[in-house]
């Protein structure tokens, strides 16, 4: 099992807009064309954004996102 990958993480210090995922699909596309390697698996994409006390963990595969949500104690 090949568990390489290439990575992208932004920090939000702010809730998630709209605009957001389409930015990190457009870093992940620079990253496939000059970066990425073939025996790379797919790029993932992580935008950490904040909500309050909360910190939510966007992933951005393909064409979904998932949220994770984290509550500062």
């Amino acid at each position: 099992m090949n568990l390489m990958l290439l990575l992208i993480i932004e920090l939000k210090l702010r809730s998630l807009r709209k605009g957001d995922k389409a930015q990190m699909e457009f870093y992940m596309k620079l990253v496939d064309e000059q970066v990425k390697k073939p025996f790379h698996n797919r790029t993932v994409g992580i935008i950490i954004s904040k909500e309050s006390d909360n910190f939510i963990v966007n992933f951005v595969k393909g064409n979904d996102i998932i949220p994770l949500y984290y509550e500062l104690q």
